[in-house]
């Protein structure tokens, strides 16, 4: 939205101040074309009403903001996804303001809600840009630097920009919360726990599907010992080929546990996470239609009433959009509770399938001892591949548990505004 021809980048000096609790928005065209915005972002912009309404919003544009960082808010957008970024903007009298704009789109156009950065990640920002503007200055295409965007974020951990801007929201939120004192309607705790909890697990995945693709060679160990202590179609030739079936049976279940992008733990974690940044950018959306209701619109041209209509036609979307992205991973954390439930029942009958071994092996007496080590081996293989599989259930249901206890405090939240909202109309 803040897009335009680059001039030298200006970020150095002194800042134009606003306060951390403070919110402002600007509301354009589809085309970046603004049509409305708040007291507090005409006060920070220090540009005049006349000025600013019906101008484009590269108006405020600061080239310290790489245009690689527009491309990909642009993208995210026009695709009808909300984007989030740090941004630094420029005012009318030539100083610098940071921020980290969350853009909601509607129809017909964009709503871009802005606040202060405070968190560990924004020093990390301001570098990578000042990085990115030398490499445009000195003649880098724009695609050059959506692809150093994407790999300094990979060595910071992110699997992509969406990952990014959904944690930079999320940090920004809670440095806010903190600094202002003002507790966060959701259970951050609750968050936090889901969070470190689907962390382990997709650490625990990789270990599933590397421990279960060693137990792969012990079935045929296995039948290898057997043919050469017993004839062709012996007990434990049986025993073995029961394991090699239920073994294959079993590994393709994992897979879908463990199998890349697609994988249950990975599809949770992205869903979990969208739905959290949903239920953040509705947050936002609410606090900021609380806020304009006791603003000052003297001066501005703009009738409040629209805006007010503007922001809460915004803001029901926005909450429905949080509610399924609720569901939505309420309904994923059951499935692999599900699908949790149904390996471990498969383990189980690979465990039935050992004790037959090591009866068997017993019976061959000392001539046994290979076969008893093999089947201890398949033994310790599977008690630890349960256990990860028992961890990933829990989680589940946790995850289950959680995004409920999400679920009630965004009602909440949601209620508490509207009192305070309609207390204030009353005041008035």
């Amino acid at each position: 939205m803040d897009g335009g021809a680059s001039t030298t980048p200006v970020a150095e000096g002194e800042e134009v101040p606003f306060g951390i609790e403070e919110l402002f928005y600007s509301r354009t065209d589809g085309r970046g074309v603004i049509l409305a915005g708040n007291q507090v972002f005409q006060r920070v912009s220090c540009y005049p009403w006349a000025r600013l309404i019906g101008a484009p919003h590269k108006i405020i544009r600061n080239p310290v903001t790489p245009k690689a960082v527009f491309r990909i808010l642009w993208k995210t957008i026009e695709a009808g996804e909300p984007a989030v970024a740090y941004v630094c903007n420029r005012a009318e009298d030539g100083r610098p303001y940071w921020v980290l704009a969350t853009i909601l789109p509607f129809d017909g156009g964009y709503l871009s809600i802005r606040i202060k950065p405070s968190s560990t990640l924004f020093p990390v920002v301001k570098t990578l840009y000042a990085e990115l503007c030398a490499a445009e200055l000195a003649g880098a295409s724009i695609e050059e630097g959506v692809a150093e965007i994407g790999r300094v974020l990979a060595l910071h951990g992110f699997a992509d920009y969406p990952a990014f801007m959904r944690a930079a929201l999320r940090s920004e939120y809670i440095a806010r919360a903190a600094a202002t004192r003002l507790a966060s309607p959701l259970p951050e705790e609750v968050i936090a726990a889901i969070s470190q909890g689907l962390g382990d697990a997709k650490a625990s995945q990789h270990r599933l599907r590397t421990e279960f693709e060693g137990m792969k060679i012990l079935p045929t160990n296995l039948s290898i010992l057997a043919a050469r202590l017993e004839p062709e179609g012996g007990p434990l030739g049986a025993v073995a080929g029961l394991y090699m079936s239920g073994t294959l049976e079993t590994l393709a279940q994992i897979s879908a546990f463990t199998s890349g992008e697609a994988s249950l733990c990975n599809r949770m974690s992205e869903r979990f996470d969208r739905a959290v940044f949903m239920v953040t950018c509705a947050e936002l959306q609410r606090e900021m239609g609380v806020q304009v209701g006791h603003e000052d619109w003297g001066g501005s041209g703009l009738d409040p009433a629209e805006e007010t209509r503007h922001l809460e036609a915004l803001g029901r979307r926005y909450e429905q959009a949080a509610m399924e992205a609720i569901d939505q991973a309420c309904d994923l954390a059951k499935v692999i509770e599900r699908a949790g439930a149904e390996l471990r029942r498969s383990m189980l009958s690979l465990e039935t399938v050992t004790v037959m071994g090591k009866v068997e092996g017993a019976r061959l007496g000392t001539e046994g001892d290979r076969i008893r080590t093999t089947i201890e081996s398949l033994h310790v293989l599977n008690s630890e591949i349960s256990a990860v599989l028992a961890r990933i259930g829990d989680l589940s249901a946790m995850i289950d548990r959680g995004m409920g206890e999400i679920r009630d405090g965004f009602r909440d939240g949601g209620r508490r505004r509207g009192r305070n909202r309609a207390v204030a109309v009353a005041a008035a």
